[in-house]
């Protein structure tokens, strides 16, 4: 996370003489019916209270981004020629699972996004990409292939504060592996939304004034964003299960946004002894794998990929970092990260452009949420290529992996000409390191590259066709109204 996020942070948790009970305290017990208030949740100097809230929601956003990230490092971790024939299929149903979760952390991303979008604050789609640690966040943020230490720490970050009956014989030792020095370790990921609803349900502090229900046109919908996972199972935890439960909540009132954080909240923490529950939580979830995993002892369900890597830079210039030697490898993950990058400048656009706008080809936010679901299938695929590359000589059996590092600036162009010309500087970009990489990694990974080329460049149409249009008095600064 940014410095000056942290900062602003550790001057809250000073300010409030709170920081070892914001660790202990139950939030459940804290925030039950006639609880009392206590000064950890009283705002700050130098904040309103809503503005505070908005800040919380920046927090949670970045948060649930680095989560996203991690899950999705870890499940590409997953597989690889060392796993047993008779394995193989377990294995993959294995990443299937994290990879669920990935996108259901995208989900909650995205929601918060739309909590801002209410509070008329601005969007957040920012986060670190080198390891880092800071209050609230649940543990430091790292790149690692999956091992039994890391899904204990995912276990304990989603965990209830009660653990369910079946289990809870287990939790000491569980969070003994993942944190030496157990729960005082880590916070579990509920403890922002807690807090958040804490803030938002006092109409006193925060007006029902302050919650804009004309925004909800800009915010993103599950009828967008759930393409391909109305009724899946979470995760697909079930062998026939083949879809996440992909969770986007809009949200127009104070009763909606306080909704939308207990969908959050739910589908992280949520535990039950009902062993046949159709929906298990993160929490769930995590735990099954945790347990599956462990019963593995002679052979690895994962690839030898480096931790924290790393693309750009000099080498052994970010301690804690590995820096991708191979420079066909490292030049494969400059492009994902390039392709990441395209991703969430399509995502921050979508929120600007109101989805009761017309249906004029290139204008409409569809246009950019299908680039930016374009994006999601183009960044597996990137990925499953950098985990078979070495990460340096050839002859060792270090793989590269994904990255996953951020631009020198997340913020869109002010006028919306520019935003759109952004897009394009972006896929003119890719289409050199495109040229560069051809038959660099097998004729899959050219088929690939082929494809991705051809789809660029119908892009590069349509959005510089949007840029010509966007120059129209009335559209320099945003489409369709109020964004």
């Amino acid at each position: 996370m940014r410095s000056r996020v942290t900062f602003q942070l550790q001057r809250i948790l000073e300010q409030t003489h709170e920081a070892k009970s914001l660790q202990a305290m139950s939030f459940a017990k804290a925030l039950a019916p006639g609880a009392q208030t206590t000064s950890r949740l009283d705002v700050p100097d130098g904040f309103s209270a809503h503005d505070y809230a908005i800040f919380l929601l920046h927090v949670a956003a970045e948060i649930e981004h680095g989560l996203l990230i991690q899950y999705l490092f870890a499940a590409y971790s997953l597989g690889g020629s060392q796993v047993p024939e008779a394995h193989r299929d377990e294995v993959a149903r294995w990443q299937s699972i994290i990879l669920g979760v990935a996108r259901e952390e995208m989900g909650h991303l995205i929601t918060v996004q739309n909590l801002l979008k209410l509070l008329g604050g601005p969007l957040n789609l920012e986060r670190n990409d080198f390891p880092w640690d800071l209050p609230f966040y649940p543990f430091p943020f790292a790149l690692e292939p999956l091992s039994l230490k890391l899904l204990a720490r995912y276990v304990c970050i989603e965990s209830p504060e009660k653990w369910p009956d079946r289990w809870v014989g287990r939790k000491a030792d569980i969070e003994k592996l993942a944190f030496p020095g157990g729960a005082g370790d880590f916070k579990r990921v509920g403890v922002i939304y807690a807090t958040l609803k804490s803030l938002l349900g006092d109409k006193k502090r925060i007006p029902d004034a302050l919650f804009h229900a004309d925004t909800l046109s800009f915010q993103a919908s599950f009828a967008e964003w759930g393409r391909g996972y109305a009724k899946g199972a979470r995760g697909a935890v079930d062998k026939a299960a083949e879809t996440p439960d992909v969770l986007i909540r809009t949200a127009y009132s104070r009763s909606t946004a306080l909704q939308a954080l207990d969908a959050i909240a739910e589908q992280g923490e949520a535990a039950t002894d009902d062993v046949k529950d159709p929906s298990p939580s993160h929490f769930e979830r995590f735990m099954e794998l945790f347990l599956a995993i462990e019963a593995v002892s002679t052979w690895s369900p994962c690839r030898p990929v480096i931790s924290n890597p790393r693309a750009v830079g000099d080498p052994g210039a970010v301690p804690g970092t590995h820096y991708i030697e191979n420079e066909t490898s490292r030049a494969w993950a400059r492009l994902l990260n390039l392709r990441y990058r395209m991703l969430l400048a399509y995502v921050a656009h979508s929120f600007r452009i109101s989805g009761d706008y017309g249906p004029s080809d290139g204008l409409t936010r569809g246009s950019v949420l299908n680039r930016a679901f374009g994006e999601m299938y183009n960044l597996r695929a990137l990925a499953n290529i950098l985990v078979t590359l070495p990460a340096g000589d050839p002859a060792r059996p270090e793989r590269a992996a994904p990255s996953f590092e951020l631009p020198y600036s997340m913020a869109l162009p002010v006028l919306e000409r520019d935003a759109w010309r952004q897009h394009v500087d972006l896929l003119q970009a890719s289409e050199t390191l495109i040229a560069r990489l051809r038959g660099s990694a097998g004729k899959g990974a050219d088929s690939f590259l082929e494809s991705l080329d051809a789809l660029d460049a119908q892009a590069i149409i349509v959005f510089e066709a949007a840029m010509q249009r966007s120059s129209a008095p009335g559209l320099a600064y945003g489409v369709g109204g109020r964004a």
